[in-house]
């Protein structure tokens, strides 16, 4: 079907910005940090790298991102793209404008919060066979969203910016979700491409 487009977060205030290229809001928990970021300009491959694992996910607008000094490919709304740590992405906005900006979340997750996450899955939940392991897969790493990935993005961003006194815990637990959820959906893409090449 579609791809599941999120939730838009209301733009920041025109006396807010900072910068009307990768204008960044950020809400910072214990295991995560949430980034909004928006761009108003049009502008071209501008560098952003996390020291952590990242999701990031396109609410409104264009992008064109280049990654791993690959050929740059167009991200739009319904899809995720996850980078692993300290890998830059560089960023074209051929259509930013103050009118119609670009805006985009990057989820942070700590490196240590995604090893005890997997360590667990493949302790008590593990795969059918000896070597099939959980993993993140880092060659599938640009995807659409189906409505479980939406579904929990979403509320990631909600949780981080309604700051409730919980949301350390509500945040992890969904991000373990998420991360689930991101290593079934790139299985799933993976063995179809396999089934694919067969025929």
């Amino acid at each position: 079907g579609m791809p599941h487009v999120l939730d838009q977060v209301s733009l920041s205030k025109t006396e807010k910005l900072q910068t009307l290229v990768e204008n960044r809001t950020s809400y910072t928990l214990s295991h995560c940090e949430l980034s909004v970021f928006e761009t108003y300009a049009e502008s071209y491959l501008v560098p952003l790298t996390f020291n952590d694992f990242v999701i990031t996910s396109m609410l409104r607008g264009k992008k064109v991102m280049h990654l791993f000094d690959k050929q740059g490919f167009d991200y739009f709304p319904g899809q995720t793209v996850i980078v692993p740590p300290s890998v830059t992405m560089k960023i074209d906005f051929p259509e930013a404008s103050p009118l119609s900006p670009t805006q985009c979340i990057a989820l942070a997750i700590d490196q240590d919060q995604i090893k005890k996450t997997i360590a667990y899955l493949n302790e008590f939940f593990p795969k059918e066979g000896s070597n099939e392991k959980w993993l993140l897969n880092y060659d599938e790493y640009h995807f659409y969203n189906n409505q479980e990935i939406a579904y929990l993005i979403n509320k990631v961003i909600r949780i981080c910016s309604e700051g409730a006194k919980e949301k350390d815990v509500l945040a992890d637990l969904t991000l373990k979700e998420l991360l689930v959820r991101i290593m079934q959906t790139q299985n799933l893409k993976a063995i179809g491409e396999e089934t694919y090449n067969l025929n």
